[in-house]
């Protein structure tokens, strides 16, 4: 299996159809794999790391825990239930660089998943962990971030990125003179 550790374009078919490959059906090393994952999760300055992220419909995602905790590759993940109340926060994705906007979501989660070494886990996740991992199992359904914004949302958060841009290229060239 080629693995390409890239990220792809946001029209990629891979982000918009959900993963349906069992991990674990292909003869892989898959801790090497979610390392690999991590790296460059790392290397993009994320927390969370999808496989149709780059390109892969396999039902896999790597996350950092609690704010600076351990990174963890999260295989044919569930989400078993979903708590009543709910916080919006401002959510980004690697997948759509410097977009930030409101994003209202369940504050804590029941999660069933496997690890590298195929131990299943059940646990309930609050806080920054239940959102990371909300996030990153919406892209194995093929839904991201962006279906949670209106039209409107989505146009003042594409205007801030816009001024960001123009604001961090202007203090580059400052810094290059």
């Amino acid at each position: 299996m080629d693995w390409n550790l890239t990220l792809v374009e946001p029209k990629h078919p891979a982000l918009h159809t959900k993963a349906d490959i069992d991990p674990f059906s292909i003869d892989v090393d898959w801790s090497v794999r979610e390392s690999e994952m991590i790296k460059l999760m790392h290397d993009q300055f994320g927390i969370g790391l999808a496989a149709p992220q780059i390109g892969e419909s396999i039902k896999l995602f790597v996350m950092n825990f609690d704010n600076n905790g351990p990174d963890i590759g999260i295989f044919n993940p569930e989400i078993l239930e979903y708590s009543d109340e709910t916080v919006s926060m401002e959510e980004g994705c690697l997948t759509f660089p410097a977009l930030f906007f409101m994003v209202t979501r369940p504050t804590k989660i029941k999660v069933k998943f496997q690890t590298s070494n195929k131990e299943f886990v059940e646990d309930w996740l609050d806080g920054r962990d239940a959102r990371c991992f909300q996030h990153e199992f919406e892209h194995l359904q093929g839904v991201t971030y962006l279906e949670h914004a209106s039209e409107l949302k989505l146009q003042r958060a594409m205007k801030k990125r816009e001024k960001y841009i123009k604001q961090a290229i202007a203090y580059n060239n400052s810094q290059n003179v």
